[in-house]
């Protein structure tokens, strides 16, 4: 029974019900190798961005643009490799530090400028989706026919398995994410700097700045891993690529128990929170809803977890005793 009072139990139950509903509902067919090697395409990537974005909201903070900074990653390292001839270690590095780069830029405008990091990440949103276009040049990059030992690292189907190797490296930054947030001090700084604004933290000695400005970085780091892991995985990667993934992380965070004003949450429930929105995309293709349905059903979902999480902060803040 204590089981069912952790916030994961909550979207585990959601994503076995929904699991249920559209193998019934296919006749079966939901829960077949195609159908889950979709969903474990579809939950590498968002995955990946909603663990940095978990870690962000925890110290209290939002990323509204993870969406192009998980474009640019790619794009830079595409271009590196194919107009500069460039080995796709020295290329990956390089996109990395470019996306690291916007994260810090984020974290130092909202830590030292005090500029709600809202409209921080609204503002470079704007900013790198301008630099996408123009580094892009109004074309996709595309590896096809680079050979490389680390692409395939990256992003080659394991064999046997309904799953690639962006699902692996997804699980893997789950893991360590998850021992930092449980097992180390730091974890209990993250969750610190969220609460009241990180005044009680500074009290008490905790680096506040310094910690959110990690998490900004890292959550741009994961965002544009998770952007160059689909590279290596279709080939091709473009300006368009993971639009709507600033949003659907938040989706995602929330779905899977983290509270939208900080403190709470965890790196399990936003796996199942990131499941439970592949499963939906997936089930609904597979039984043939129009794909307008999907983001109605993201936008019900959403306002519902919304609703259950304001009232769970509300009860643990004692404001739930009223009839």
């Amino acid at each position: 029974m204590r089981g069912l009072r952790r916030p994961e139990s909550g979207p585990l139950v959601g994503l076995l019900a929904l699991g249920l509903l559209f193998e019934i509902l296919s006749g079966g067919n939901f829960l077949t190798f195609p159908q889950l090697s979709a969903l474990a395409a579809l939950s590498a990537s968002l995955g990946m961005v909603a663990l940095g974005v978990t870690l962000l909201m925890i110290s209290g903070e939002f990323d509204l643009s993870v969406s192009q900074t998980f474009a640019l990653a790619p794009i830079v390292m595409g271009r590196l490799m194919t107009d500069l001839d460039w080995p796709a270690a020295a290329a990956l590095g390089l996109a990395l530090a470019a996306v690291l780069l916007v994260g810090l830029i984020n974290g130092l405008l909202t830590t030292l400028a005090r500029i709600p990091s809202l409209i921080v990440t609204l503002g470079m949103l704007f900013a790198v989706t301008s630099l996408n276009r123009i580094l892009a040049g109004g074309y996709p990059v595309q590896l096809y026919g680079l050979e490389s030992p680390l692409i395939r690292f990256m992003g080659e189907d394991v064999p046997a398995t309904p799953v690639g190797a962006p699902f692996l490296w997804m699980l893997s930054a789950a893991a360590i994410l998850w021992f930092v947030l449980e097992r180390i001090g730091y974890g209990n700084w993250t969750r610190a700097a969220g609460h009241a604004g990180g005044s009680v933290a500074r009290a008490m000695g905790v680096p506040v700045a310094r910690v959110k400005l990690t998490n900004f970085a890292l959550c741009a780091g994961l965002a544009g891993l998770a952007g160059c892991l689909q590279l290596a995985d279709f080939g091709s990667s473009g300006v368009s690529s993971g639009e709507n993934y600033n949003l659907l992380a938040i989706v995602a965070v929330v779905m899977g128990g983290t509270s939208l004003f900080g403190v709470r949450g965890t790196i399990l429930g936003t796996l199942l929170g990131t499941l439970i929105l592949g499963a939906l995309k997936t089930g609904l293709i597979l039984v043939g809803t129009r794909g307008e349905y999907y983001t109605g059903l993201i936008g019900v979902l959403l306002l519902v977890v919304a609703l259950i999480n304001a009232r769970a902060e509300s009860i643990r803040r004692g404001g739930g005793n009223s009839s």
